[in-house]
């Protein structure tokens, strides 16, 4: 029985590429929460040191329900081989390696027969994520029923899902947005000490990594929609982040028929007592607001939606669970479908839709390094 016709009711045998602060904060405990879906059997890292200390701390301490075995370490190009193709039982790889060398990897595990969950921005730059993407699409090098998909949460948070239902049911047609975004990253941040978000290959440095959440959350909500054109001034004031940390835009996206113009604030070098993130969107027959909780309101940490004016509506996080069952689903079976509106759905965190994502991000960052000058973007992508 090959790797790709087990049982389904065994869990899928993974493979972990990546030891750094999210593989630890967040893959792996989201990977203990669903057992029956995923079983960890193997962590790799380019250094032995990095992948020594991940196993002996304890990000994999077992919880209760789950009586996986403790995964095998590797680490080295000899170690990613023997993964990629000696283990034929691995059916799965997740990763969270560094933006500008990703790629490389999403592509060699495809070439290996393996399914791919690997983290966003898809890629530093929209052509080599085109190019990713005509890969995955179009290659006889692999199996065509491989699943590829790259993480986005804030297509699953259940908040950001509200609006998006708001937007279609109870707001009439959608005419305008505003998202105003102030995220302080200090100079402490733990995420801005890793190598290639300090010395970044690719023009914007931290943005893409930081704002590609956003623009899919207003894809999201906008059913998915295209964004057309955009005006952005772009500007750098943190020295410790490198590149742009503060943008003011104009946008126009293209919504089924209907054209939704917005706005776009947002600060990286804010305050670090200010946090924000607020989307509003206004139709001809009402409006929709999202906010996040600040860390001083009471209850686990969320969003807020309110439809109307109404009461304010509370929601945890929960993107992260939600995508990673989701890739587990779509691993399974591609064409599954969801049959109630309770249902995870089917894998939304396609390669295509993270390329569109990541077409506004540098547009934004186009139209800013040229003062503001509007960029027209192409709508066309396919897979």
């Amino acid at each position: 029985m090959s790797a790709h016709m087990r049982k389904e009711e065994e869990p899928l045998r993974v493979a972990l590429l990546g030891t750094g602060i999210f593989a630890k904060n967040c893959h792996i405990p989201t990977l203990q929460k669903f057992p029956e879906i995923f079983d960890c059997v193997a962590v790799w890292s380019r250094r032995k040191e990095s992948v020594e200390t991940l196993l002996q701390s304890n990000a994999f301490l077992a919880s209760s329900s789950n009586n996986n075995a403790a995964p095998q370490g590797y680490n080295g190009e000899d170690g990613l081989q023997q993964i990629l193709q000696e283990r034929k039982d691995i059916q799965v790889v997740i990763m969270a390696l560094p933006l500008d060398v990703q790629p490389q990897y999403v592509t060699m595990a495809l070439e290996a027969g393996k399914h791919v969950l690997s983290e966003k921005p898809i890629a530093p730059t929209v052509e080599e994520a085109q190019r990713l993407c005509d890969f995955y699409y179009s290659s006889e090098n692999f199996p065509v029923n491989l699943q590829w998909s790259v993480a986005e949460n804030f297509r699953y948070e259940p908040g950001i899902q509200r609006v998006a239902d708001a937007v279609k049911t109870d707001i009439g047609t959608p005419l305008l947005f505003s998202l105003n975004i102030r995220l302080p990253f200090k100079s402490n941040n733990p995420y801005l000490q890793t190598t290639w978000r300090r010395q970044p290959s690719w023009y914007g440095g931290l943005f893409p990594d930081v704002f590609v959440h956003s623009t899919a959350m207003v894809r999201k909500v906008l059913d998915s929609g295209a964004p057309t054109k955009v005006s952005a001034m772009t500007s750098s004031h943190a020295h410790h982040i490198p590149s742009v940390d503060t943008m003011v835009a104009n946008a126009v996206f293209q919504n089924n028929t209907d054209v939704v113009q917005g706005s776009i604030s947002l600060s990286f070098a804010a305050s670090s007592t200010f946090v924000k993130l607020e989307l509003e969107v206004t139709g001809t027959e009402g409006y929709v607001v999202l906010q996040r909780k600040t860390s001083n309101e009471d209850g686990p940490p969320g969003y807020y939606v309110t439809v109307n004016g109404q009461t304010k509506e509370e929601f945890g996080y929960a993107g992260i669970e939600h995508e990673f069952e989701a890739f587990g689903k779509a691993c399974r079976q591609k064409d599954e479908e969801t049959t109630t509106s309770n249902d995870i759905p089917v894998d939304w965190n396609s390669p295509l839709e993270a390329l569109k994502d990541l077409a506004f991000v540098e547009a934004c960052l186009e139209s800013g390094k040229n003062g503001g000058q509007v960029v027209v973007l192409d709508t066309n992508y396919s897979s």
